[in-house]
């Protein structure tokens, strides 16, 4: 009986045990460490619940071996097994599929599942899991369609060329970039610190981009900053350390291997005394025995960068504030090259009443850039100087080079390159809700930039040998150059929408105007007697020079929307813009830029409404037209020299008035009666007919998601038209003037984008997913005004081309001895070369008109220009506080021409690289390459397919671990979140390029280049 009472009161204790309410309290937030309030917190299978208070606190009673159940709108679902803790701090993940019903588009915002156009959105997240300097390079890869192409590792100069579904303008480059919008107002994405982003919208069909009219023929980005949100205060510090090398450079062959090769060019060279003096290694590296790696001297210095972010952000239902400060420091891989940008933004949201909110934003940056004088010959020299050439004597002093001129002398010489950038903007922002369902925005944002340069070229002491007499190079010489620019922008935007039962309608009317002004000025002196005294005045009156212009700009639009829905399944939507602008005569100023776009949600159907396979499916099409007003025309020229952009191009002229002819003084100087008098003269022929020039894109697109969400498909094709192009046609030279810009020309595009992506959790703890996408386009000149072709260079525009095609020789191999008689005569039944005396081993060119004889008549298209092609794939996952990304990146369709030092062996008394080793030689004849030789012309460096190279390329763009700290240990150190990482930046690529040259080097470069760079970074990320 004992043992019975016994057991069934540790029965009722054991159930009491089990049954027994114990307190569980903490925190909810989200992956950044930040309070999420409001939070649900259910005790899972009952009703029992409580809401996390306004920092994401939480206190529950609940069994002790219960299951919690965390959630909140925009986030996904945490279930945590009590297990007897009274502490349980959570972190929930926002939910894609809900994060995707709002997307950024033009003048607002639409559901995701409503859109008709083709819209991208990268979200933060995506651009942070990159560290880099410039956002532009953290876009490659992510957006079918888009290619963000890195082709220079210099810094501040090393951001991305972007191009939205190709080329679709003939012109300057600049004709083709797309346009990029920061909260609503134009500005350099480049200029952003990454952190600040919240989302970029690329918008990339006619109907996405028609409401910006004439700005948006090659695309649209919205990027959208960060803002504060309801909330508590968090500050978060993020931070980087990284260590930049060269990614891949030109390789030469040492004093040996080039004194080989130049003894099969010209026999007897050098001495078979002096070749085994280097063979031995007696005394190779000295100034008795030079061997100079000028490529490795140049780019030796340890290139550091680092970055620092603090930002602020929360308030209240009433105000909300978004600050930050950040600091990017980054230097060169070559010495006294250093960058720094200062960035600032503060943005707040203030609810003054029911019915009108205020914003107000301020955003700075600062860039100083200081870089050695002459910078774009540094380059060239490394690449062409001779490794028999001495760059520093065995006593430590400069080596005289080539005549005393010598990269590595002038590089670390007191010359500097700076260029200071002060970038203000301003933003103020009215919305009025007069009624419901109605409002009125009223956006101003002035913005100003100034940029100084200060170019001062130094002498440098070098000295033939050690001990000998020291010699000075050159003079010392101070250029400088002021550039300012104003823009006013102001925009009034109108906005009603509303649901009629099964219908929705909504409808947005604005006006705009953009206003710009920019003036600059230099000036110059030589022969500074002393090199530490700079200023303009301690140069000699008698050489000094000054220059300086000014222009202004304007565009006025009004511009509207409809958007309709029916059952949220049949979705309609038309854009119209009209624009006015100063750059069209009157009569032709105003052009009117019209879309529509329908979509079909074919899941809202009753046959798929209830599958479980297929969550969401949309079809969609659309037609637009959008305008293109820019003109450039010449180089822009600074200090006498054309200025060259980080991938080699030559940057250009704007053109503002070009409907009307313009006379200028100082162009038509004369001398009367022996005294110099100004003169001018008109200098190019006027067009007061020129109009717009015009963009038409058809686009059907499909959008799904299968599997519970899980993966997400899309698909598109577009067909791009660009009409009544800007262009300047070759008029007779008996007409004494520049040629005009007509409206002439019209260019094709058409193509796919495809993207996949997967995103998928397994258990509590592992999260992962994949994306990866595809694009692909063909390009066709279809009209040039009549005309054929336009005059070629190296490059040719013809009707049925593609734009800028590579016009050169076809190769029908090498000149063998079976082409000459004995007597060493070409064989008569060979065409006659045109282009000077052909030995064997040399380019056989094929006469591709038949006529008998090989020259320039003979030229064709030999290669593209354009990456039609493009790819991108991402990997990410987590695990426990565990993050790992891998993205891949590549491109193809793209040919490359080399030339001068980068493709020519010997060119201009130059070097000899690596491949070019495997030359034609009588026991060599099936060799790629012609023979050497060492004259400073041949036949042989010429246009042809011999220098030609598919650029096709695979890139491991990036990969980066991180560990996110235990809550438990953040939590004793009163922080909310910590994150550490490592990340690796362009760290291999595969391709079809000659070694040590990278595939997206430019074309027809002579050596002008910065090579890309990898990165190791370090970083930390912490919330507070």
């Amino acid at each position: 009986m004992k043992k019975a009472i016994l057991f069934f009161l540790l029965s009722i204790f054991a159930l009491c045990e089990v049954s027994a309410q114990i307190t569980v309290s903490g925190t909810v937030s989200d992956e950044e460490g930040i309070p999420i309030p409001g939070a649900n917190v259910i005790e899972k299978g009952t009703t029992n619940g409580v809401v996390a208070d306004f920092d994401g606190n939480f206190s529950i009673e609940v069994e002790s071996q219960s299951t919690l159940v965390f959630s909140s709108i925009g986030y996904g679902t945490v279930e945590k097994a009590v297990n007897g803790q009274t502490t349980i701090n959570v972190t929930i993940a926002e939910e894609a599929s809900q994060l995707d019903e709002v997307v950024v588009v033009g003048y607002g915002t639409q559901k995701a599942v409503n859109l008709t156009g083709s819209v991208e959105v990268v979200k933060a997240e995506e651009i942070t899991r990159q560290p880099v300097a410039q956002a532009s390079q953290a876009l490659a890869g992510l957006v079918p369609g888009l290619t963000a192409t890195q082709s220079s590792g210099q810094p501040g100069e090393d951001g991305a060329s972007i191009r939205i579904r190709g080329v679709g303008t003939l012109g300057s480059g600049a004709k083709n970039n797309p346009l990029i919008l920061v909260d609503g107002i134009p500005d350099d994405i480049n200029g952003l610190d990454p952190s600040d982003i919240e989302s970029i919208s690329v918008l990339k069909d006619a109907s996405a981009s028609a409401i910006y009219g004439s700005r948006a023929a090659n695309g649209v980005i919205l990027i959208t900053t960060k803002r504060g949100k309801e909330g508590k205060i968090t500050t978060t510090y993020n931070t980087y350390l990284g260590v930049q090398s060269i990614a891949q450079n030109l390789k030469f062959l040492n004093s040996l291997g080039f004194m080989e090769a130049f003894n099969s060019a010209q026999p007897g060279a050098f001495s078979e005394e002096t070749l085994n003096q280097y063979r031995s290694g007696n005394g190779v590296g000295t100034e008795s025995a030079p061997d100079t790696d000028w490529v490795g001297l140049l780019f030796n210095s340890a290139a550091v960068q680092q970055y620092h972010s603090l930002s602020i952000r929360g308030g209240s239902e009433k105000l909300k504030v978004a600050s930050s400060v950040s600091f990017t420091n980054q230097d060169g891989n070559i010495a006294n090259f250093n960058f720094k940008r200062y960035n600032g933004r503060f943005n707040l949201d203030y609810n003054l009443s029911d019915k009108i909110d205020l914003a107000f934003d301020l955003n700075f940056r600062r860039e100083d850039k200081s870089q050695p004088a002459a910078l774009t010959n540094l380059s060239r020299q490394a690449y062409r100087l001779q490794p028999l050439f001495n760059a520093i004597n065995d006593d430590g002093t400069n080596g005289a080079g080539f005549g005393g001129g010598q990269p590595i002398g002038l590089a670390n010489s007191t010359g500097l390159d700076q260029t200071i950038s002060n970038y203000f903007r301003g933003l103020i922002k009215a919305t009025y809700r007069p009624f419901n369902n109605f409002s009125i925005a009223a956006t101003y944002s002035p913005q100003f930039l100034d940029r100084d340069r200060d170019n001062f070229n130094a002498q440098y002491t070098y000295y033939e040998s050690s001990g000998a007499t020291a010699q000075q190079s050159g003079s010392n010489s101070l250029f400088k150059e002021t550039f300012t620019t104003f823009q006013d922008n102001f925009n009034a935007v109108a906005n009603w929408g509303k649901d009629f039962g099964n219908h929705s309608v909504s409808a947005l009317g604005g006006y705009e105007f953009l206003k710009f002004q920019s003036e600059i000025w230099s000036a110059s002196r030589q022969g500074f007697v002393l090199s530490e005294y700079r200023g303009l005045d301690q140069g000699p009156p008698d050489t000094q020079l000054n220059n300086g212009s000014s222009t202004l700009n304007g565009l006025e639009s009004l511009f509207g929307r409809i958007n309709y829905a029916y059952k949220d399944k049949y979705l309609l939507e038309a854009n119209v813009r009209r624009d006015a602008s100063s750059r069209f005569a009157p009569g032709f100023r105003s052009a009117t830029f019209p879309s529509f776009s329908l979509g079909w949600v074919v899941s809202e159907e009753g046959f798929l409404k209830d599958s479980k396979n297929i969550n969401f499916l949309k079809f969609r099409g659309s037609w637009g037209q959008l305008g293109n007003q820019f003109i450039f025309a010449g180089a822009r020229q600074s200090n006498g020299e054309n200025v060259e952009l980080a991938d080699g191009t030559v940057e250009t002229v704007e053109v503002n008035f070009p409907y009307t002819a313009l006379f200028g003084l100082g162009n038509a100087d004369a001398t009367l009666g022996g005294t110099p008098v100004t003169g001018g003269a008109q200098g190019v022929l006027g067009n007061s007919a020129l109009q717009w020039e015009t963009g038409e894109t058809q686009n059907i697109g499909v959008d799904a998601k299968l599997f519970n969400n899980k993966l997400s498909f899309t698909g598109e094709y577009y067909v791009r038209k660009t009409k009544d192009i800007l262009l300047s046609i070759t008029i007779p030279p008996s007409v004494g003037f520049n040629p005009p810009t007509q409206n002439a020309g019209e260019v094709w595009n058409a193509g796919y984008d495809l993207s996949l992506g997967w995103n998928d959790q397994i258990g509590d703890d592992f999260r992962y997913g994949f994306n990866v996408n595809y694009s692909n386009f063909d390009n066709e000149i279809k009209n040039l005004g009549g005309l054929d072709q336009l005059p070629p260079d190296n490059l040719l525009n013809e009707v049925g081309g593609e734009v800028n095609a590579i016009y050169g020789l076809k190769v029908d191999g090498l000149y063998q001895e079976s082409d000459f008689d004995t007597d060493g005569n070409l064989n008569s039944a060979l065409p006659n070369p045109g282009f000077g005396t052909i030995q064997t081993g040399d380019i056989k060119y094929v006469d591709l008109n038949g006529d008998g004889e090989l020259n320039n008549d003979d030229r064709t298209t030999i290669g593209s220009t354009i990456s039609n092609e493009s790819w991108g794939f991402e990997f990410f996952s987590e695990y426990k506080g565990i993050d790992l990304s891998i993205s891949f990146i590549g491109a193809g369709g793209r040919d490359v021409m080399l030339q001068g030092d980068v493709g020519w062996a010997f060119y201009n008394a130059g070097k000899i690289q690596e491949w070019q080793a495997d030359y034609w030689t009588p026991t060599n004849t099936s060799s790629p390459y012609p023979r050497l030789h060492p004259a400073s012309s041949h036949p042989n460096w010429r246009v042809n397919e011999t220098w030609l190279f598919d650029t096709s390329y695979t890139r491991l763009r990036n990969v980066t671990l991180g560990y996110k700290l235990p809550r438990d240990f953040v939590d004793k150190i009163n922080i909310s979140n910590a994150r550490i990482y490592v990340s690796g930046q362009n760290l291999a690529t595969w391709d079809n390029m000659p070694d040590g040259i990278d595939p997206l080097v430019p074309n027809f470069t002579s050596g002008s280049i910065y090579p890309v760079t990898k990165v190791i970074t370090l970083g930390l990320n912490i919330t507070f």
